[in-house]
């Protein structure tokens, strides 16, 4: 038999509703669904009353293997919303994947989100956006592989309520005009310098050389093939081109990895990580904390026996790390986690993500009582289900510092208005947000062979990250962001993401960034004082050495802060 047997079942739902507009009517066909399994045993599907029912017998992997799905007749102009509306149940309160996807690759999802389902009839409604679909391009899918049970699903509609506010404001906003005022707004500000003399007085026509060592921004990328005891060549490259382009470097504390063993974390490999980072004026971020992936085959798979152990490692690490690390991702993607059968997917399914979250951003407060410590709530999920969770968690006084923002682009780059967008959506909550990891490849793909960067896709790549950098250091909520990998070598998944080849040797992306932080981003500035001893220039924000000089042999070097915050500063400065 075919490994995936797949059988047409004929469903006759509820006859689309009578709408005004064309556009808010059913455009699924509303009777006939396909259905996929790996094998008839595995599970099965039969038809209720407006809708289907699915039998899963034994959970799969990938979860999209048990799936019912229906092509969508209609086109899908760009900017246009896509709103998918259907009602489910669950006796064992299953997991499933609803969305609205390409039919063929690359399978872009402009309607994507995992749900737990409740054991009574709730409607549910998922919004995306449209970058310009044809007829019959996408489709409307379930996925419900995650775990034995049954689910039910009726009601089920996908309608184009047509052109998104948002999305006509986006193109408004990227466009360059726009993207350099803001830039000019957020990310600079006046900084004076005053130049006296050693009796207090000013100094008239001193020389004052302004000069940038670091932003207050954090240009970043995940720093895990940094081995400060290797010496090959490739390891002492990857270092010094790291180091040259980026002040911020996320180091890799996932618990099965760094806790192999019971009892025996490896303090060792991560203590001279984060040292080689605090030598090379580079900020460390711990990323994850509590993750339902990665976790430890020795650890329990029940809440109330993992819950314990989670606390101390938040506690140990966060304690352990004190005066070095200042940035935790603290909880990775709670809105997926419940259900995954370990002692963390257990918690989540048990308490729900918001309370999950809650209670260890609890703990990576208590343990960093004292420090400046910015601890983060990172997700791939872009969505309003995303929106809820933080909506919920500041309806509890629980929001993190900052939020994470996952922008991993395998499947195709993100058209730039949706950059913006994002941006946009999660400024709502006013505290900062980071893009945490993001990821543009420079090649071809396919997530089981991997793939290899070419010219063309290296110019493609530099080319939109230009352009997608430009966007968020525009934005007045974000304050990060973090490349995901650093070279090809080891890249996850074996995807050309790196701005690095395997060899080392730049892509074009890695030079037009440097150029872009390191130049267009960055202020230099050679001045003469006026006659009240003054003398200003328009900085970016961040650190800085002013050296001042009379001509007559009397100078004095200053180091100085401007951060974000103070908008404008004065500095004072005495020659001897």
């Amino acid at each position: 038999m075919n490994r995936f047997a797949c059988f047409i079942l004929i469903l006759m739902l509820l006859s689309p509703l009578m709408c005004v507009n064309a556009r808010a009517q059913n455009l699924l066909t509303g009777s006939q669904w396909l259905f996929t399994t790996p094998s008839p045993d595995d599970a099965s599907m039969t038809a209720i009353p407006d809708g289907v029912r699915i039998t899963i017998n034994t959970p799969v992997n990938p979860f999209w293997g048990i799936m019912i799905r229906q092509s969508i007749p209609a086109a899908f102009p760009k900017g246009d919303r896509i709103k998918l509306l259907f009602s489910a149940r669950s006796p064992e309160k299953c997991q499933i994947r609803a969305l609205v996807e390409r039919n063929d690759a690359p399978y872009l999802a402009p309607v994507s989100q995992i749900l737990t389902l409740t054991d009574q009839w709730k409607q549910y409604v998922i919004m995306g956006e449209s970058t310009g679909f044809a007829a019959n391009e996408l489709g409307a899918k379930f996925q419900a592989g995650f775990g034995k049970g049954v689910v039910e699903l009726k009601d089920i509609s996908v309608e184009d309520p047509g052109p998104d506010p948002a999305y006509v404001s986006a193109i408004a906003a990227i466009q360059p005009n726009a993207i350099e005022a803001r830039i000019k707004k957020y990310r600079m500000g006046n900084l004076n310098v005053l130049v006296k003399d050693q009796n207090g007085n000013p100094v008239r026509d001193a020389a004052v050389k302004i000069e940038m060592t670091r932003h207050d921004f954090l240009f970043g990328c995940n720093f895990f093939l940094l081995d400060p005891s290797n010496n090959a060549p490739w390891q002492l490259e990857y270092r010094r081109k790291f180091a040259a382009l980026f002040n911020y470097a996320t180091l890799p504390f996932y618990w099965g990895s760094f806790e192999y063993r019971e009892g025996e974390p490896n303090y060792p490999q991560l203590d001279s990580m984060v040292k080689w980072c605090l030598a090379h004026g580079i900020t460390p971020k711990g990323h994850p904390l509590v993750w339902h992936q990665v976790y430890p085959l020795w650890a329990p798979k029940d809440a109330a026996q993992a819950i314990p152990l989670l606390h101390k490692r938040v506690t140990d690490l966060v304690t352990h790390y004190r005066n070095m690390i200042h940035y935790w991702d603290v909880v990775n993607e709670a809105n997926s986690a419940a259900g995954v059968p370990n002692g963390e997917g257990d918690w989540v399914k048990r308490d729900g993500p918001a309370k999950v979250v809650a209670t260890a951003l609890g703990w990576a407060r208590a343990a960093g009582k004292g420090a400046d410590d910015t601890f983060i709530y990172n997700d791939f999920n872009t969505g309003e289900q995303n929106v809820e969770l933080l909506k919920t968690l500041q309806k509890m006084h629980s929001l993190p510092d900052a939020i994470g923002i996952q922008s991993h682009m395998h499947s195709g780059n993100w058209p730039l208005e949706q950059v913006y967008e994002v941006a946009n959506r999660f400024s709502q909550f006013g505290i900062p947000v980071h893009f945490t990891e993001t990821t543009v490849l420079s090649g071809p793909f396919t997530q089981n062979e991997g793939g290899v960067t070419t010219p063309e896709g290296e110019k493609t790549q530099a080319d939109y990250v230009v352009n997608f950098y430009k966007i968020l250091f525009s934005m007045p909520m974000l304050r990060a962001i973090t490349w995901w990998d650093f070279s090809d070598r080891g890249a996850w998944m074996n995807a050309p993401a790196g701005l690095l080849r395997k060899d080392m040797s730049s892509k074009p992306v890695y030079d037009r960034l440097m150029t872009l932080i390191h130049h267009t981003w960055w202020t230099d500035a050679d001045k003469h004082t006026n006659a009240k001893g003054e003398a200003g220039v328009l900085a970016f924000y961040g650190e800085y050495t002013i050296t001042a000089s009379d001509g007559k042999g009397h100078e004095t070097v200053t180091k100085i802060d401007f951060p974000m915050e103070c908008g404008e500063k004065t500095v004072t400065v005495r020659l001897p």
